[in-house]
């Protein structure tokens, strides 16, 4: 358990701390949104560019981990759907907003500097598969499942997949991985002064993601729609992984490893875009904030736990 708790504590360390300095006024939300962006758009890229451009010859496709954790994840959002017909601060618009909470997760700023910290760079490759394509996926799920529950004349299916295209040329993290494999296919190597500001970057990535994480979570709030929000928690951090678990374990056959990190990415608490979503539409608002700072704060035990059944053979 020791070495569980060597990784947990100083990750969600790191979090409370960034929210402290908020709370202190050292930082503010622009000072959090600089941050974000170096570990979006700089940190995270550099790491994953390094890994794929330097990496061993692949364990397996990525196809059926995208199977195991989008098929379990393309459940939980019906799920959801479903569910937020019986609360009406979820409602609205088919649930739109309530899928989006229960299925979008907050990996790139909890879920991969936990994954890194627990299990080292060899999860750098199924963590970077998912999260390639984990954004975009569900931002046109989310405007699909809006505009149709809506049914709007003013819907349309190029231009939302327009969107998606440019969202997918335009991530850090999709361009870091696209650059690493044309690099690799060159065999040039890295160059020692190229690969030693790599990995200051990568160095970097883990650190900055959790403290902007908690200068995030100051502007989040937990008034309101306590309902809604246990809902949310629920189907994101105990139905989903539930699902996503299965799939590995009985649909799709994938490296023990990359099980692992599905699983546990699919475990992680509904992430900020799915606020954004809410928020862009004023839509389910304050139960996704509250799922949000709740849930974050719940998974310092939740993924101990979750750790500690991975390191004893259980998942």
């Amino acid at each position: 358990m020791e070495p569980i708790l060597t990784t947990v504590l100083p990750v969600f360390g790191m979090i409370v701390l960034g929210y402290a300095f908020t709370r202190a006024r050292i930082f503010d939300a622009a000072s959090g949104k600089g941050i974000t962006l170096f570990v979006f758009n700089v940190a995270i890229p550099a790491l994953l560019f390094k890994t794929v451009a330097t990496m061993e010859p692949q364990q397996a496709a990525p196809w059926n981990l995208w199977l195991a954790f989008f098929g379990g994840l393309a459940i939980t959002w019906l799920v959801a759907a479903f569910v937020s017909r019986f609360f009406e601060t979820l409602a609205v618009s088919g649930g739109a907003a309530a899928s989006m909470a229960a299925g979008f997760g907050n990996l790139a700023l909890l879920g991969t500097p936990l994954a890194l910290s627990h299990f080292g760079q060899a999860v750098a490759i199924p963590l970077g598969m998912i999260l390639s394509i984990h954004a975009p996926v569900l931002w046109f799920a989310a405007m699909l499942h809006r505009e149709v529950s809506r049914h709007s004349g003013n819907f349309s299916l190029a231009r939302t997949g327009k969107e998606l295209f440019v969202n997918l040329a335009t991530n850090g993290i999709v361009l870091g991985l696209v650059a690493g494999s044309l690099w690799r296919l060159t065999e040039l190597g890295l160059h020692p002064i190229a690969g030693t500001m790599l990995d200051m970057l990568a160095a970097a990535a883990v650190p900055t993601a959790l403290f902007a994480l908690g200068v995030s979570l100051a502007g989040y709030s937990l008034k309101g729609a306590w309902s809604g929000m246990f809902a949310l928690i629920a189907l994101k951090m105990v139905l989903m992984p539930i699902l996503v678990f299965m799939m590995v374990r009985y649909v799709v056959t994938v490296p023990p490893l990359w099980a692992q990190v599905a699983v546990l990415f699919a475990a992680m608490p509904t992430g900020a875009n799915a606020f954004l979503f809410a928020h862009r539409n004023e839509e389910a608002v304050p139960a996704v904030s509250g799922a949000i700072a709740l849930g974050t704060g719940l998974a310092a035990i939740s993924a101990s736990i979750l750790l500690y059944l991975m390191d004893t053979g259980v998942i």
